[in-house]
């Protein structure tokens, strides 16, 4: 895993250019690559890379990389796993260097861009093709790796993370208040949005044609779900065989992305998806791999580290507990901000960064189990819409009888899911199921009146209502999967994984996800995953014979992130003396008296807005540590 950069100008790059450039690079992206730093530049492109070295550590493998002809030059940050069945395939010879990288700039020198759908792997690259002079940002199937870009009349500036682009480009730090919006219902910006002006993301599964003749791009796809999942209607695999061959896939899979010149571990929770992984990881590895698995003091779950002991001793790994204590949140709170570079309110970035962290010194490279429950369906909004119909006919009896109820946690959460099933529109529905926010509660209330104006402009269904209208002819519950794959997987669950585990400069790898297996499990109707909405029945079908009986039967359970009682306690302060700072420095943009209102009604237990809270948390510390400037 590594970190990529790079910039074209209209003008030629000076030399004092290039090295600010490098400088900038290495200081922001020096965690995604601890290894090596280097630089290419030609007239007016500059690439720079920073090198995390897992597949042939010595300096062949070095990049940015440059063709034998010297025609092609190639920044690339990921895995492909396929790269010797594809060198071995396309006859490649003499290579310098036992690198996918040299595998990956062959490929195209092969192929053209019609090599980006060979890769089985997780990448974001850039390839400059000095004769065709155009350059090229590819983005893997699913947004594993993340890529971001910025287009402007002076050329193109792009980056692993933003604050490398601003590092090339400081005008760049800009607030776009279109994604506000959505920002206050999904706690984060999807669909490529960012929080700043002309800065988007590569989206999955394309490429970007950047024509350096006429200063011109475009986008093209070379694989979506939607043509992926039109498979299913020609092609669908045949039910006796579904489980079977999904068993297999994920066990090649697994085998697959072992592949590594440096140890690899697995981040081991004892549920079904990190326990998959390790059976058969324990399988193909050659020797006894690692699992790590840890308790946290601010956990208020029950810990996990029995259930994954019962795991690690069953399969035979070299097991390793780690008790972690959370001291400074605060602290790992502006830490996991700087490293996300927008207000991120996923709290579980927390506990996987410190888990990470504890890890970087006996391994560079873990497997997790992300993925498993958007491809399989685990969670619980795909057990209710799997009884749509039901709940649309009673959802107007249950209103009325939610009526006479005493106002308390329960029946908010009833009247939430009231109003979600009482909607006439199918990608509210969708998006809804996936926030705790309610279109009916109006958390709009946390700006200043006339700030919500500016808001209101953007519509925060806006990327749901484009993904479900490619699926509408499917059931919503088919309809669910691929939102979630196409939305909250990468936008949510997988930069979660990447910011975390790169920035304690660990590599995480993601088996679910693999090219194969995706493809395989795509084309059978959600239906056949989860009949009467059993959460991920084919997984289990497919492990019953592999995994204790326990594993199979155990409720989904995640990182136990107590951060309500963080903002009530430890955090306290710091959000009142954020909240103070932000609403001096930027006053009309937040509504100070609704804000205490809400947050006394969460801690006395009145009406639980935490969850609000700490976006607001997130989003203050976020502009007040980067001196961006929130307005209309």
């Amino acid at each position: 895993m590594c970190g990529i950069a790079g910039i074209v100008t209209r003008d030629r790059i000076r030399e004092e250019q290039r090295v600010s450039y490098a400088q900038g690079i290495y200081k922001s992206l020096f965690h995604r690559g601890p290894d090596f730093q280097n630089d290419y530049l030609h007239n007016n492109v500059w690439l720079g890379h920073v090198r995390l070295s897992i597949i042939d550590i010595t300096s062949a493998g070095n990049q940015p990389m440059v063709s034998e002809n010297q025609q092609c030059i190639v920044s690339f940050n990921g895995e492909i796993y396929n790269y010797h069945e594809l060198s071995t395939e396309f006859g490649f010879l003499k290579l310098k260097s036992a690198s996918d990288t040299e595998v990956l700039l062959r490929m195209y020198e092969k192929v053209g861009v019609n090599s980006f759908l060979k890769f089985n792997g997780i990448f974001a690259f850039a390839i400059y093709d000095r004769l065709l002079k155009k350059l090229f940002l590819v983005r893997d199937r699913l947004g594993v790796k993340p890529l971001y870009y910025k287009i402007g009349y002076s050329g193109i500036a792009f980056s692993s993370e933003i604050k490398g682009i601003i590092s090339l480009d400081p005008s760049s730090s800009v607030f776009d208040i279109t994604s506000l919006h959505e920002w206050l219902y999904f706690g984060n910006t999807l669909n490529g949005n960012t929080f700043f002006k002309g800065i988007r993301q590569v989206p999955a599964g394309s490429f970007l044609e950047f024509d350096l003749s006429t200063f011109t791009c475009r986008i093209n796809q070379f694989w979506s779900i939607k043509k992926q999942s039109q498979l299913s209607r020609t092609n669908k695999p045949i039910k006796s065989e579904q489980i079977e061959v999904t068993r297999s896939l994920i066990e090649k899979a697994v085998q697959r992305q072992l592949v590594s010149d440096v140890p690899v571990g697995i981040f081991l929770s004892g549920g079904i998806d990190s326990s998959t992984i390790t059976a058969f990881a324990s399988k193909h590895y050659n020797g006894r791999i690692s699992t790590y698995s840890a308790d946290f003091d601010f956990s208020n779950s029950k810990s996990e580290l029995l259930k994954a002991k019962r795991i690690a001793n069953y399969f035979g790994t070299q097991h390793n507990e780690i008790h972690i204590q959370g001291n400074e949140i605060g602290n790992l709170v502006e830490k996991m901000i700087y490293h996300h570079d927008m207000p991120f309110s996923d709290a579980a970035n927390i506990p996987l960064f410190l888990l990470a962290s504890k890890i970087n010194n006996h391994t560079k490279v873990v497997l997790q189990g992300d993925g498993g429950d958007e491809l399989f369906g685990g969670y619980r909004r795909f057990s209710i819409l799997s009884y749509y119909k039901l709940f649309r006919n009673i959802a107007p009896l249950l209103s009325q009888i939610n009526k006479f109820g005493p106002k308390n946690e329960t029946h908010y959460r009833i009247q939430r899911m009231i109003n979600v099933f009482t909607s006439s529109d199918k990608a509210k529905i969708l998006a809804l199921l996936l926030t705790v926010e309610d279109t009916k509660s109006n958390s709009l209330r946390i700006f200043d009146t006339d700030f919500q104006k500016h808001v209101r402009k953007s519509d925060p269904f806006y990327s749901f209502k484009n993904c479900q209208a490619s699926f509408c002819e499917y059931t919503i519950v088919d309809q669910l999967f691929y939102v979630d794959m196409l939305l909250n997987l990468p936008d949510i669950y997988l930069e979660k994984v990447d910011r975390s585990t790169m920035a304690a400069t660990i590599e995480a790898r993601v088996p679910l996800l693999d090219n194969d297996l995706v493809d395989y499990v795509l084309r059978i109707p959600a239906k056949e995953k989860i009949p009467f909405g059993k959460k991920k029945w084919l997984l289990k079908e497919a492990m019953r014979d592999i995994l204790p009986q326990e594993v199979l039967e155990r409720n989904k359970s995640g990182f136990g992130v107590p951060f309500e009682d963080w903002l009530n306690k430890p955090l306290k302060p710091m959000f009142f003396d954020h909240l103070s700072k932000f609403n001096h420095d930027q006053p009309g943009v937040l509504n100070i008296e609704y804000i205490n209102e809400i947050y006394s009604q969460t801690s006395e237990h009145i009406h639980n807005h935490s969850y609000l809270l700490w976006k607001i948390f997130n989003l203050v510390i976020w502009a007040n540590n980067t001196k961006i400037v929130i307005g209309p």
